[in-house]
């Protein structure tokens, strides 16, 4: 009978053209664990069965992505046979399945003397007195260890093709075990999370495109409310159409501003035009694209975060992920375009762009600049009205 489970080893190689201070970081990002653990528990022990099952093309696709990082994974389809643990420059590898350990033997990757064990026992003895595999009958041909798609598991040059949809959340802490964990929160670091200027810059360019559209409203509410009150025939209209006016415009501004964000931030650009700008989005704690509802709960948190003197703005410099009030409060996140959720996080934090400095020290250092002119202003000014 053909066999339906499949493995997936970790051989503990790099791939050529790859450096190994940059793969195992990266690898580490993809299986969301530190580093230091999985070097002890993944790296220290591989060759090693990190993930078994029936999915073959699921197995396909985390190998794909493995492979994508730069490290080896191998296929294989294990036998109604114990896994080994072998000894590998006097260290304990494993556990493997026994074909995978079979395979690397007859090619004479490892010596016919190697000592091994088989899981649930510790008796430690060399390869070669291990039983041999049981034969097959023989009017049935001998089961292929893959089936017609499937990678041969001889082959270590073969192309690494997914061949079903991407294998999101690869928590790998039960340690040759399946797992279906999935995708886990966003850990810190600089390459994923914006920090406070360049989110300052955002709200900054879209302050400035806000505040063109409600300049543009405002003149035609104004329009509007001028020859209201002209075409009035007593002052309680005149009054009444201009009370009307300025309540229309506001409705206008707090609901504009609203959908603005709400709109943009739930969409698929999953940000503002001054986000998208400064190639940020905003997301849920996964890295996932938010909802309307939770779009609309972080756009009210920020009354929340300015009411407080803007310290849930300020919130953002000094966050562990760089979240500011209204972030915490709707369990967002503001990170770089390129985090995916399940996808092995960015090791490189993109640049602050030329343009957005000086639009934080234009629109910024206007206004600073003004108060203090005005203030170093004030005794001429004084002094001219008492004369």
């Amino acid at each position: 009978m053909e066999n339906s489970t499949y493995a997936l080893v970790l051989t503990g190689e790099i791939l050529p053209g790859h450096a190994e201070e940059a793969v195992w970081p990266a690898l580490a990002a993809y299986f969301r664990m530190d580093l230091d653990k999985l070097r002890a528990q993944l790296v220290a022990r591989a060759p090693l069965a990190i993930k078994q099952g029936d999915d073959l093309g699921k197995l396909q696709t985390l190998q794909a992505g493995i492979a994508a990082i730069g490290a080896e994974a191998e296929v294989c389809a294990p036998d109604e046979r114990a896994n080994l643990f072998v000894v590998l420059a006097n260290t304990p590898r494993g556990p493997m399945p026994r074909v995978f350990v079979d395979d690397r033997v007859e090619r004479g990757l490892w010596p016919t003397r190697l000592s091994v064990a088989e899981v649930g026992t510790s008796a430690w003895r060399p390869y070669t007195e291990l039983s041999a595999p049981v034969a097959a009958a023989p009017a049935e041909p001998p089961a292929p260890a893959f089936d017609a798609n499937a990678l041969a598991a001889r082959d270590t040059t073969r192309a690494h093709r997914p061949t079903s949809k991407a294998d999101y959340g690869h928590n790998l802490a039960a340690v040759a075990t399946p797992t279906a964990a999935a995708p886990q929160r966003l850990p810190a670091g600089a390459a994923i999370h914006a920090g406070f200027w360049r989110r300052l810059t955002a709200t900054l360019v879209d302050g400035l495109l806000i505040g063109l559209v409600m300049g543009a409203v405002q003149v035609a509410v104004g329009i509007g409310a001028v020859g209201g009150i002209v075409s009035a025939g007593d002052a309680g209209a005149a009054l009444s159409t201009m009370i009307g006016s300025m309540l229309l415009f506001f409705a206008f501004a707090f609901i504009g501003q609203w959908l603005y964000f709400a709109l943009f931030e739930s969409s698929a650009m999953q940000a503002t035009p001054g986000k998208r700008a400064l190639g940020l989005k905003v997301v849920d704690e996964v890295g996932a694209r938010i909802g309307f509802g939770r779009a609309t709960g972080r756009y009210f948190g920020k009354i929340v975060s300015g009411a407080i003197f803007y310290v849930g703005f300020l919130m953002a410099g000094f966050t562990e992920r760089k979240q500011a009030l209204h972030d915490l409060m709707a369990s967002t996140l503001v990170v770089f375009r390129e985090v995916q959720p399940g996808q092995p996080a960015p090791s490189v934090r993109p640049p602050m762009p030329w343009w957005a400095w000086l639009v934080n020290i234009v629109l910024l250092g206007l206004p600073v600049a003004a108060i203090l002119f005005a203030i170093a202003m004030l005794p001429g000014a004084l002094d001219s009205l008492n004369r």
